[in-house]
This record gives structure tokens, sequence and C-alpha cells, in this order.
């Protein structure tokens, strides 16, 4: 069954925008899924607990298959198309709030947990 590592990357939407944080991923979690719906249910489940413990965090799950897997049919245009659900977790911000000072709060937040 191909694996998957689901991690979470401090982001943050204004308008159409949307701005990730540095390529550092918290709280990373590997999981195994045979098709593009049980994808789906993990990153729904890992971002619902991820926004259980940090209510504010403003985030997107990333989903990175382990090299050399094979990955179901359709994975990529889903992954690069959106509709995994990865985002769903995004807050878009004010106008006026600058970006990078805005992720660096979230990437606080999200670095209490060690880092695997």
């Amino acid at each position: 069954m191909p694996t998957y590592t689901l991690a979470a990357i401090p982001a943050a939407s204004h308008g159409s925008l949307i701005s990730c944080s540095s390529p550092d991923r918290y709280r990373q979690t590997r999981i195994e899924a045979a098709d593009l719906a049980e994808i789906r249910a993990a990153v729904a489940a890992y971002g619902a607990r991820l926004r259980g413990d940090y209510p504010e965090a403003s985030f997107l799950v990333s989903v990175t298959p382990e090299r050399g897997s094979d990955h179901p049919e359709g994975f990529c245009d889903a992954r690069w198309k959106g509709s995994l659900g990865t985002e769903q977790w995004i807050r878009t911000i004010p106008e006026e709030t600058p970006f990078k000072a805005y992720l660096a709060e979230v990437e606080a937040m999200l670095d209490r947990e060690v880092r695997s």
C-alpha cells in the first residue's frame, strides 16, 4: 500500500494569493492509503486534529508520497488541483497584515511540537 507523509505548513490567504512559510514541516505523520478517498480522509483527520490543538493556526497540509511508492490513479492531478482538501485550514488575513509577521506567529505556535 502506498505510504505518504502528511505535514502542516504555516500558510495564509490574502484574496486569491496564498503564501506559505519556509519549507520546514511541522507535526509530520505517515499514513498508508490505497486510494484518493483514503488520502482525503487522512488529510481531513490530520487537519482537524491539528486545528483542535492549535485553533488559531493557519496552515495547509502537505501530502508527500514516499519515494518509489506507486500512487493511486489521479493522485498527481488531485494534488495539483487542490481536491485532496489540503487547504481548508488556511485563514484569510486582512490586507494590511504583513504575511511574514503573521506566518512567523504561526510558525512559533507550531514549533512547540517536536519536528520529525
